[in-house]
């Protein structure tokens, strides 16, 4: 299926590694044109040469989205260079983990700061170049610990939850407007951290999870990638306010 991406301008948030890397990979392979970012200068340098490998036209900007003044500045960068912007991913870090009991208040103001408030000061950066476009495309990475979450998950699925509200407003302000809005939950994948955790202290735990998970195994990134690929596309106009889960049917619902 021709995904209709060729020349479509794609923001990345956190792509050097990761879930972030598999989907401006795809949507490079798909003839976008690449804004990415991620903290790590070195690690940013070694993703921009993967992509451009496959042809891809990038630009790549040092950048923690958790600093709104940074972030709007990326974005800012992105819309002089390209003189549009199509699409955008946001995408954060993760939080600590631990029990309700065992976090603060001020454990989760942290949590609003570091996953929340980041995505949404990168969609009031964009959405001016976003509402110009013929196929404007918010997705929101989140994480299935929205929709199930282990007792240990706590600030993780407390602060990401926030984005479902979110994107259902967005939705409604941006009515007739072309532009889409979804929320994109993820539930473990074979990035770099799961696989340092199979061959570390917390391998029980993750054939656990593996065993748990009707599809018996851990995500491939390009898996996850693809949908994204395809909901960022003018092949997916009429899907919009949709939060969904790809976990291997761990948290299957039908």
């Amino acid at each position: 299926m021709d995904l209709e991406l060729e020349g479509k301008v794609a923001m990345v948030a956190a792509a050097s590694s990761g879930l972030g890397f598999a989907t401006a990979e795809v949507l490079a392979k798909e003839g976008c044109r690449l804004s990415i970012c991620g903290r790590d200068p070195e690690r940013l340098s070694g993703a921009v040469d993967r992509l451009r490998k496959s042809g891809a036209e990038v630009l790549a900007r040092a950048t923690d989205v958790t600093d709104c003044a940074d972030a709007a500045a990326w974005a800012a960068e992105t819309a002089e260079r390209f003189r549009l912007i199509d699409i955008l991913v946001t995408n954060c870090g993760g939080v600590s983990a631990g029990p309700p009991s065992a976090m603060t208040p001020k454990d989760f103001e942290d949590a609003f700061h570091r996953v929340l408030l980041p995505s949404i000061n990168l969609v009031t950066a964009t959405l001016p170049h976003l509402r110009r476009s013929s196929a404007g495309r918010i997705l929101m990475l989140a994480s299935e610990a929205i929709v199930r979450t282990p007792v240990h998950f706590a600030l993780s699925g407390v602060a990401r939850a926030g984005l479902v509200p979110y994107c259902h407003t967005l939705v409604q302000e941006l009515a007739g407007e072309g532009v889409t809005v979804n929320v994109l939950a993820p539930g473990a994948h074979s990035t770099a951290i799961h696989e340092a955790n199979r061959r570390g202290s917390h391998a029980a735990a993750i054939r656990a999870l593996e065993h748990r998970t009707p599809a018996q195994r851990l995500g491939d990134p390009s898996e996850f990638a693809a949908v994204a690929a395809f909901l960022a596309s003018p092949r997916a106009a009429y899907i919009s306010g949709q939060l969904i889960v790809i976990d291997g049917g761990l948290s299957a619902t039908v």
